[in-house]
């Protein structure tokens, strides 16, 4: 399996973390916010994770979305989020999945998941169809 099937399998994954944030925040009543910006903080890091797979080939085990971003930048992938973006994203993983540690999440974090999660994977799959591109003309005869 090449380094592109794996990181694809990864951005598989990440997309349907995303997708399935999409469709709670579209079809639920009264919106689980807690569980849409789980899903789009689930979608942020494998994404995260998967541009470190290609670039670096392993990730540290973390949910830190700070610490997967600044390795990202390290790797020269840089997705333009602010302290404050990754300080939101990562909270959401650590904040959100049990009962007795749930904070109240508004409709604007779920916005602001859904918003940056989209915008990482998009650029992701840029970066990683642009990689795919060169890699192939720099394999292909001359």
């Amino acid at each position: 399996m090449d380094d592109f099937t794996v990181v694809s399998d990864w951005l598989k994954f990440a997309q349907r973390d995303y997708d399935i944030a999409v469709y709670l925040n579209e079809g639920f009543r009264p919106l689980p916010t807690e569980n849409v910006c789980y899903n789009c903080q689930q979608a942020v890091e494998k994404t995260l994770k998967a541009i470190l797979i290609y670039t670096a080939g392993n990730y540290p085990k973390t949910h830190d979305i700070r610490e997967l971003y600044q390795l990202c930048k390290a790797s020269g992938v840089d997705f333009g989020l602010t302290p404050t973006i990754t300080r939101t994203l990562t909270r959401f993983a650590t904040k959100s999945r049990y009962p007795d540690d749930v904070n109240e999440f508004s409709e604007t974090d779920t916005e602001i998941g859904l918003k940056y999660a989209k915008q990482i994977l998009t650029q992701a799959r840029e970066f990683l169809d642009k990689a795919k591109k060169e890699a192939e003309q720099s394999e292909a005869p001359k």
